[in-house]
């Protein structure tokens, strides 16, 4: 599950690079916002299964159901954070949207490393 929210993470920075580059039409920055906005569901939703596994199946596997429950969370104020943007127009908060996606992608990436450790581990 986390393998498969960190491929929308990654698909979700790149619509992000590109809907904010100057240059573009109106209306193709309001595709791309909205496209970036939609990617945002399937992350959020593979988060919340990835911490659901960890934390029925993986209770004792240290620090990582915990993590897992930390993504889902940083995917949802995430998700919060661009409605602020693009719905309420409080373009202020887009540094901290922008800070708070390097750490969902970092707790993404350390969560992909410590399963894939678990799953040799259990070989």
């Amino acid at each position: 599950m986390t393998g498969i929210a960190v491929l929308f993470i990654f698909v979700q920075s790149i619509t992000a690079g590109t809907f904010i580059e100057d240059g573009l039409p109106e209306s193709a920055k309001n595709t791309w916002t909205d496209v970036h906005g939609f990617i945002a569901y399937p992350v959020m939703v593979f988060s919340l299964l990835a911490a659901i596994v960890a934390f029925r199946g993986l209770r004792g596997s240290g620090a990582v159901p915990l993590m897992a429950g930390l993504l889902f969370v940083a995917t949802v104020v995430q998700w919060l954070s661009g409605h602020a943007i693009s719905t309420l127009g409080m373009d202020w908060v887009t540094p901290f949207h922008v800070a708070l996606a390097f750490v969902v992608y970092g707790i993404a990436i350390w969560l992909s490393i410590a399963s894939a450790r678990l799953r040799r581990e259990a070989v």
